[in-house]
């Protein structure tokens, strides 16, 4: 199995004009928990302590994770909310170490040894994110990783900051600190969304090696957002992979989270979308009455969705054969023309298309008429 942390909390926080309450934090919680969600980064204490969902999301059996800087006063933030992991962070590219950070790298690394230092006396677990890492250099993750392992850290995370990676790039940087850390410290990858393949970098990062992935449920997060944790979550399930999660309650669970937040769901959005597994072209409809593998490419299901057949205008002969098949009446040519101007007339009726079921029932009426 994969592991999974989810962010949806702390990358949502940073979200331009979504203010989350305390109240709106602890339904996210209590609705990740239900789907078996074992890790979550809460919030960045320094700037919000959030010490409520802290609380919350312990009493669900959640492992909590905080976010702080390589500077003394994040860590000592991050301590004082009690959770059970710190993730300190050090960007790692040379065009962020000069123009955001204004170190060199030999300062920076000494900043992330000097918190991971602070945060293991601490008494909690410690992780270290090195933002930026696909463009960074491999030297460099290299030196950062190994003093990172040296000064006692469980999991290295390399983030895409800008979303700037590809499955190739992804898969590389992650195989090459994997190399480095040899077994000392767990690899994450961190992907963000800028260029829609936020998914797919999450599954190559796993194929090269990293053990967890950082998602948020739809991808929720500042700019065009992170790896959304249900298209990672079916990505993976799909190939092989898993991560230890309740598969079942994936889609309702996600979109329980948007309605905790406030956050609309596009109708296309893959997996949770409400239009996703909708379907009303005759020629998806009359082979998906047959087997509805011939247009899904997964079995929507198995996560707790469920596929929307859709008939009227668009309807064709072959799916009203499909009907009169599978309720074992002969498909003749007339009992299919009639069958179809019935689905037709009636939609035309009722002024939308017919579901599965009441297709079925006008067609088969019309043949018994």
């Amino acid at each position: 199995m994969t592991g999974l942390k989810d962010l949806t909390l702390r990358e949502g926080s940073q979200v331009p004009g979504l203010d989350i309450s305390d109240e709106e934090g602890r339904a996210v919680i209590d609705a990740l928990a239900t789907l078996g969600v074992e890790r979550i980064e809460l919030s960045f204490p320094r700037a919000t302590p959030r010490e409520s969902w802290y609380r919350a999301a312990e009493d669900r059996g959640l492992r909590t994770a905080a976010l702080a800087r390589s500077v003394p006063a994040d860590v000592e933030a991050a301590l004082a909310v009690d959770p059970d992991e710190v993730e300190v962070i050090i960007t790692s590219s040379a065009v962020q170490l000069e123009h955001a950070l204004g170190k060199s790298q030999s300062e920076a690394e000494a900043m992330m040894v000097d918190a991971i230092e602070r945060a293991v006396d601490g008494g909690v677990d410690v992780g270290v994110t090195l933002m930026d890492a696909i463009r960074a250099e491999g030297a460099a993750l290299d030196s950062y990783a190994a003093a990172a392992v040296d000064a006692g850290v469980d999991h290295i995370t390399l983030a895409d900051t800008t979303g700037a990676g590809d499955p190739a790039s992804v898969r590389g940087t992650v195989a090459g600190v994997v190399e480095t850390v040899a077994g000392a410290a767990g690899v994450a990858i961190h992907p963000h969304d800028d260029m829609g393949v936020g998914a797919a970098n999450a599954k190559a990062g796993v194929e090269a090696g990293a053990d967890s992935v950082d998602a948020t449920v739809g991808g929720i997060g500042e700019r065009a957002g992170n790896a959304p944790l249900e298209a990672v979550a079916v990505l993976l399930a799909e190939h092989g992979e898993a991560f230890d999660i309740d598969h079942e309650q994936l889609t309702p669970v996600c979109r329980r989270v948007h309605e905790a937040l406030g956050v609309s769901i596009d109708p296309t959005t893959p997996v949770i979308g409400t239009a996703v597994h909708r379907h009303e072209s005759g020629l998806h409809t009359a082979a998906m009455l047959r087997d509805p593998a011939a247009y899904e490419g997964f079995d929507p299901t198995r996560y707790g969705a469920s596929r929307e057949l859709l008939f009227g205008a668009g309807t064709g002969r072959g799916a009203v054969r499909a009907m009169l098949d599978d309720a074992g009446v002969d498909p003749t040519d007339e009992r299919v023309d009639r069958g179809l101007e019935a689905i037709r007339a009636a939609a035309v009726d009722r002024e939308e298309p017919l579901s599965e079921a009441a297709a079925r029932d006008v067609v088969l009426g019309a043949v018994d008429g």
